[in-house]
């Protein structure tokens, strides 16, 4: 068993103590979380596991204007004494951002005065809380580390995507990288010319729950119509997920009628196949599923799914073997690991999908943040980006799926459920946030395609709030984001 504690500042808000029970420890050569108990008594934050590795933790922490960020520490070996909790996550962010700096500075990136001053005042910061015994003065000088380091990572990593696009810009040809939003519903034709603008591919939705409502019974007006909206844009047309492992997405009757595992793969394997025989000639590239990596209801266990979404897979290729087909992945860096036990992680079940022998054109990483419950915990640019190329490594091609809201899901008291970027949930930090993420993902190669997770608004959306217009079609600044994005960089 392996146990780690942290004493918890005194001048920490009450109302956040919760939020540090999402903490979690993490490691092994995958750098994903490990199953582990949390509590929070009298002001001490304790952690066990049953391995006996030294790993390193990731701690809800609020970042001032940068955001509330799932933060990491440095790797730290198991000890029965408390650790400082401000005290790790500054030396785990100042090291995060000192390592990333010299490792792509040697790589070839120049890092220009405002960066090198960044890490020296990053650096400085963490070094004066040592130089005097008061314990407020050691932790405001903690927290301004912890504030400087994730600026100068931001500076980092912005400045990194502005040196690589020059590169990839020196011979003046636009980018082959697609760029897409999820429509689920159909939007009014007056905005046909604004999505060619904005967009070189369209995406229509499915939602299972609304189509199959009684089992064998199918209703596709619905998709229909949200198809012929994007056909008639002129654009190429990918569909999907036709099935989203959500609460939001999945029939009632599923799991009521369905009681082995042999009986749900029927159900979802019919589903898939009638809904790929129904557009196919209209659909050539298909996410058939996402989200089995994380769904654990019913408990027929991590490699019964895993085979699920091989099946699934298999089907699409026989109905025609020349379709692209795509298999999603979920909340990638594996939060939902930590509460429960699992036999694979996110990237072990990527991992299997990619050995599988499958012929997938790519697997999709989900990246919706500050969206409870089926997104991830918000996370900085650089920290998405050591993500990324964390998958890329195992040599498949990748697409990403997008999102962050432009409002807290109706019954949030606060904006800090699963994080915040730009300390706050509105239309303008969304804008923020899709044009720095959608960049970001630009700027890495053996990215594919680019889904935005909803077009619009929808009560029966697995993502509230993300859409880039609202629920009347009316744009969201993020909308105008993806515009500007196309004019600049794509095809």
């Amino acid at each position: 068993m392996g146990n780690i504690s942290f004493n918890i500042p005194d001048s920490i808000d009450k109302t956040w103590e919760k939020e540090l029970l999402r903490s979690h420890f993490s490691g092994g050569p995958d750098t994903m979380p490990f199953f582990c108990n949390v509590s929070n008594n009298n002001n001490v934050l304790s952690l066990k596991k049953e391995e006996s590795d030294s790993c390193f933790l990731n701690i809800p922490w609020n970042i001032g204007s940068q955001g509330i960020f799932m933060s990491p520490t440095s790797t730290l070996p198991l000890s029965d004494l408390p650790y400082s909790l401000i005290m790790e996550i500054a030396r785990g962010k100042v090291n995060q951002f000192r390592n990333f700096n010299a490792d792509w500075e040697f790589s070839g990136l120049k890092i220009n005065k405002d960066l090198r001053d960044q890490l020296s005042n990053s650096t400085l910061e963490f070094g004066k809380a040592f130089s005097n015994t008061s314990l407020p003065f050691q932790e405001k000088c903690l927290q301004n580390a912890i504030e400087f380091a994730y600026q100068g990572s931001d500076t980092l990593i912005r400045e990194y995507m502005r040196q690589i696009f020059d590169i990839r810009h020196q011979d003046n040809q636009p980018f082959e990288t697609g760029l897409s939003a999820k429509v689920s519903k159909p939007f009014p034709a007056s905005l046909s010319s604004k999505m060619e603008k904005s967009f070189n591919y369209m995406q229509v939705g499915f939602n299972w729950k609304n189509i199959e409502t009684s089992q064998g019974i199918f209703s596709w007006s619905q998709v229909d119509q949200a198809l012929e909206s994007c056909i008639a844009t002129g654009l190429e047309v990918i569909g999907g997920p036709v099935i989203q492992m959500t609460k939001e997405s999945l029939p009632e009757w599923l799991a009521t009628s369905t009681s082995t595992a042999s009986q749900y793969a029927t159900a979802m394997a019919r589903f898939l196949d009638t809904a790929i025989r129904r557009y196919n000639g209209k659909i050539h590239r298909w996410i058939i599923c996402s989200g089995l990596n994380v769904v654990t209801e019913p408990a027929f266990g991590d490699e019964t799914y895993f085979r699920i979404a091989c099946k699934l897979a298999e089907i699409a290729k026989q109905i025609d073997s020349s379709l692209e087909i795509i298999i999603g992945v979920t909340q990638p860096w594996g939060e939902y690991i930590s509460t429960k036990k699992r036999a694979f992680s996110p990237f072990i079940f990527t991992d299997n999908l990619c050995r599988a022998g499958l012929n997938l054109a790519a697997i999709d990483i989900e990246i919706v943040m500050g969206s409870s419950p089926n997104g991830s915990f918000c996370r900085d640019m650089l920290e998405t980006s050591r993500l990324l190329d964390l998958y890329a490594v195992l040599g498949m091609p990748l697409t990403i799926t997008l999102g962050y809201p432009s409002e807290k899901k109706q019954g949030e008291l606060e904006d800090s459920v699963f994080g915040n970027w730009k300390g706050a949930k509105t239309p303008a930090t969304q804008a923020n946030w899709a044009e720095s993420f959608t960049c970001l993902a630009l700027s890495k190669r053996y990215i594919q395609s680019i889904h935005w997770a909803e077009l619009s608004d929808d009560s029966a959306s697995d993502f509230p709030n993300c859409g880039l217009f609202d629920k009347d079609w009316q744009p969201k600044p993020a909308f105008d984001c993806m515009e500007k994005i196309r004019k600049i960089h794509l095809r």
